[in-house]
């Protein structure tokens, strides 16, 4: 703290001089208490983090779909191996090439397929 060194006062009267200096000025801002932090690293507005477990057991449920998808459309003859030779460029080539992967996935989907589940499901004669 700071001592005053004495008793002169521009006031007008006579006031104690430690109260002078511990007093506000005009421009002081009112003192504000510091809060203490949570025991939790959440903010304001900040939503908790969800788990990825439902995204990630989503994501494996469409790509399942798809696979087994590709699989039915190779099975049923929908879905056939196309000649890339016959594209002049890069984007003709591009699409029979998409066929083609589709295709080949397809067939390894009805490899796995006959192998485990069908093996099970399928009458056999």
């Amino acid at each position: 703290m700071i001592n005053s060194v004495s008793n002169l006062s521009f006031r007008g009267e006579a006031v104690n001089s430690q109260d002078l200096i511990n007093s506000p000025g005009q421009f002081a801002s009112p003192v504000q208490t510091a809060e203490l932090p949570s025991d939790s690293f959440e903010f304001e507005g900040q939503e908790k983090k969800k788990s990825g477990a439902k995204g990630l057991v989503g994501a494996l449920l469409v790509g399942l779909a798809a696979f087994a998808g590709l699989g039915y459309a190779v099975k049923g003859k929908h879905l056939e191996k196309v000649d890339i030779k016959e594209a002049d460029n890069f984007f003709k080539k591009l699409w029979p090439r998409t066929k083609n992967l589709g295709h080949t996935i397809g067939e390894y989907a009805v490899k796995a397929w006959d192998n485990t589940l069908g093996k099970l499901f399928t009458k056999k004669s």
